[in-house]
């Protein structure tokens, strides 16, 4: 009677030390697989918006051809960038709104009317300024190595919205910069803001400390913070 006392208890002890031992395995293997999982999603949503901005390329290129290959101004008539593009782009069951919103916001994003849309991307003010003259497409040098557009802080006062334009650094901007001077091609323009705090005109290095952009040919590619280059600005050498 006693030995029979003795296995029933012995045997009841091994099988918790055996399910102690698995749950430790489990909880191991489920520490590894959370970052595993938080990773893959981030590598999802990059490559989202490499889709997105790629669009967003081949839609402005578009607009340019139907328009003596002048590219759209950010605002004025006709609405905002992304509302004159909005009808060169083939969704399929997408809605055409998200495509000017990255999926890798950190902040939420708030739809516009039916005459708006929400955006996260900013255009180089250079070549599609606010309350300027767009440049012709056909005076970019180097199609394949100039910004068109990127990811841009979004601005948590005015619905999680990014600016139109990328106006900072000012050589998005200066004549001197955008159409070519003496600015030296191989250096590194200023990423000093690098937040959704306002209304910050500054590429957004959202993505695992990458910018994703789109060339002027329509290809798009994420850049590592600080190597953003006044090639990739300067469009007129």
């Amino acid at each position: 009677m006693n030995k029979n006392r003795l296995k029933t208890t012995f045997s009841i002890a091994f099988t918790l030390v055996e399910l102690l031992v698995v749950i430790t395995i489990i909880g191991l293997l489920a520490g590894l697989a959370v970052p595993a999982i938080s990773n893959g999603l981030k590598s999802s949503k990059a490559g989202a918006c490499l889709s997105n901005l790629h669009q967003i390329g081949v839609a402005t290129m578009a607009y340019a051809a139907d328009n003596s290959f002048k590219l759209p101004n950010a605002d004025g008539d006709g609405g905002t960038w992304p509302v004159k593009l909005a009808t060169f782009i083939s969704t399929g069951t997408k809605s055409k709104k998200s495509i000017f919103v990255c999926p890798g916001c950190e902040k939420p994003v708030q739809e516009g009317s039916d005459t708006t849309v929400a955006v996260t991307y900013g255009v180089h003010n250079g070549l599609m300024p606010k309350g300027g003259t767009a440049s012709n497409i056909t005076s970019v040098v180097r199609a394949t190595e100039v910004i068109l557009a990127g990811d841009v802080c979004q601005d948590p006062g005015n619905k999680g919205w990014s600016p139109y334009c990328i106006e900072q650094p000012a050589v998005f901007t200066s004549q001197s910069g955008g159409r070519g001077g003496s600015a030296a091609m191989d250096t590194a323009i200023s990423a000093a803001t690098d937040a959704d705090t306002g209304n910050n005109q500054w590429l957004r290095y959202r993505h695992s400390g990458k910018v994703n952009v789109v060339m002027v040919d329509g290809h798009a590619e994420a850049i590592k913070k600080n190597s953003v280059l006044n090639k990739h600005v300067i469009f007129g050498q």
